[in-house]
Parts: C-alpha cells; sequence; structure tokens
C-alpha cells in the first residue's frame, strides 16, 4: 500500500521535476467519512481496553502461580458451586479470536463433549451444561492421564477451569494436560501446561514430552493437507507407544477427510456422528474424528 506524505496548505514544490501540479494531484487521494472514522476509533479503543484487560489478567494468573507449589494445581470448588471470580482464567471471553491465525473458539458444548472423551474412565463428564463431572469410585487404582491438546486452546481452558476445579484435588493430580499453541496470550496457563507450537515446525517440541500422552485432542489451524500432514507428526511424536491407552480425537473440515483417515490410520480413527460447533459459526462443513466411539458421546458415522 502506498503511503502518501501530509498536505500542508503552505507546502510549495521542492526539489527537481516536482511541479504544482504534482502536488495537486494529492487532492484525489480518498479519504474517510466521520461515521468510518468514528468507527475506526471505537474499535481501538476497544483493541486498546481488550489489551489492558488481558495485561491485568496476565498479572493476576502470575501472581497466582507465583502462591502455588504446584503450578498445575487448580482453584478447587471443594463442593461449592464454582470459583470463576477468584480464577481470572475462568472466562474464555478475554482471549479474542485471532482470524489470522485461524482461531475460532467451540462452544462450550463442543468443549465439553471432547473433554468428556480424553477423561473417561478416570472421570465421568454427564454432557449436560450445569451437572458436575464425577469421578471414578476406584480412581485410585486407575492410571494417570495426560493429555495433549493441539491447537485448541477453548478445551484447554474448560478442561481447567470448568472441569477439574469441580473434582477433588487427589483427581486433579491424575489429569495432566498441556496445551501445544502457535498463540503465547496463553502462556498464562502456566509453564508446565504450554508449549509454543508451530505445526510448520512438527518435530520441535520438547525432548522429555515425546511418547508421553494417553490421549490428544487436535484441531489443525488450517484446512490444508500440508497442515494436516505435518500436525499428525506432532501427534505420532507424542502419543504413548501403549497401543491400548492411546487416544486420538480431532476436529476440522469435512473436505479434508480423506487426508484425515489416511493419515490416522494407525490409530483406527473414524468419522464420528459428533459435530463440532463455534461460538461465532463457520462456514466450512466441519466433522470430528476419533479413534473409538464412548457410549453417551459419540458413535461412528456408518461407512458406506
Amino acid at each position: 500500500m502506498t503511503a502518501y506524505p501530509k498536505r500542508s496548505p503552505n507546502l510549495e514544490p521542492t526539489g527537481p521535476g516536482l511541479s504544482r501540479t504534482d502536488l495537486d494531484e494529492f487532492d484525489d487521494v480518498p479519504t474517510l467519512s466521520a461515521d468510518t472514522l468514528a468507527l475506526l476509533e471505537d474499535f481501538q479503543q476497544s483493541q486498546a481496553a481488550q489489551l489492558a484487560a488481558f495485561e491485568k489478567l496476565k498479572a493476576r494468573a502470575a501472581a497466582r502461580f507465583d502462591s502455588l507449589d504446584d503450578a498445575e494445581t487448580y482453584p478447587s470448588a471443594d463442593g461449592e458451586e464454582g470459583r470463576d471470580d477468584d480464577d481470572p482464567l475462568a472466562n474464555m471471553e478475554i482471549f479474542s479470536e485471532d482470524w489470522n491465525l485461524s482461531q475460532f473458539w467451540y462452544t462450550d458444548m463442543t468443549a465439553r463433549t471432547l473433554c468428556a472423551f480424553v477423561v473417561h474412565p478416570l472421570v465421568n463428564v454427564p454432557l449436560d451444561l450445569e451437572s458436575r463431572p464425577m469421578p471414578h469410585p476406584n480412581y485410585e487404582e486407575l492410571p494417570d492421564i495426560s493429555i495433549a491438546i493441539l491447537s485448541a486452546p477453548t478445551v484447554h481452558q474448560y478442561l481447567t477451569r470448568r472441569i477439574l476445579p469441580l473434582l477433588p484435588k487427589p483427581v486433579q493430580q491424575k489429569i495432566h494436560p498441556v496445551l501445544f499453541e502457535h498463540d503465547v496470550r496463553f502462556a498464562v496457563f502456566g509453564p508446565n501446561q504450554f508449549v509454543q507450537y508451530d505445526f510448520n515446525a512438527p518435530a520441535r517440541i520438547p525432548e522429555k514430552m515425546k511418547s508421553q500422552f494417553d490421549a490428544v485432542i487436535v484441531d489443525p489451524p488450517f484446512l490444508s493437507a500440508e497442515c494436516q500432514v505435518k500436525t499428525a507428526i506432532t501427534v505420532r511424536l507424542l502419543l504413548s507407544s501403549e497401543q491400548g491407552r492411546r487416544k486420538v480425537v480431532l476436529c476440522t473440515g469435512q473436505k479434508v477427510a480423506d487426508v484425515i483417515l489416511r493419515t490416522y490410520r494407525p490409530y483406527g480413527v473414524r468419522c464420528t456422528k459428533f459435530r463440532p460447533e463455534h461460538r461465532n459459526g463457520l462456514q466450512n462443513e466441519f466433522r470430528c474424528f476419533a479413534s473409538e466411539e464412548l457410549d453417551g458421546v459419540w458413535k461412528f458415522e456408518q461407512e458406506e
């Protein structure tokens, strides 16, 4: 885009080859209407206010982590009905969607459904936004669950701020989510729960995290086959080698279904009947693919 110099009423031609006619041509440069300028100013003020609110959130979150011996300890309801006022990360609204990063937040029901799949059987999460998650009666005897969440910050926020706080602390401590995300804003969830991730460098993950995850939730940021395949490389590096415990769930566009089914064939991934939904809607038709069925959560679609 060409940057035009500002006009000055006293500006005279200067320099060789520059005439008054040349300067007068700048009179044809389009200007914004008063209404458009007012809208632009409102937008800029809104952005500034949101940035200020986010900086305040970062400070509160940092203070919370500094006061905890274990950064994976979550604010617990302990039988009360939530503690949102005490938790700066309990509201996803503070994180605006960045469409340049292809960010589209899930609805609460979609996030809850994906969480229900990966924490089962340790915890039963009813698909009712008003119902509380219930730990398995013998949860002490069940193994811990490590969950890698790739490019799906809504799911991480819902799991850590809307589900885990309603569970007893011994159950909380058996669930270990880590968000792999390009957007560094989500580093506010703490150093143990955030890894900056770029699908263009699929193998660039901490060595200590390779082959460490029992479940992976994936939402590749772009619908290109390249993005899908590169993300799948990361999934392969993160998943545990214990086949009996591995779970994969992936949400992406119907247009790349063939790529998904080929790429994730080793994990038994198939298309489910569940349809992910986004808060602000999407024109692309989305599908949910998973490595297994789960009663009350989803069934596989019948293959033709």
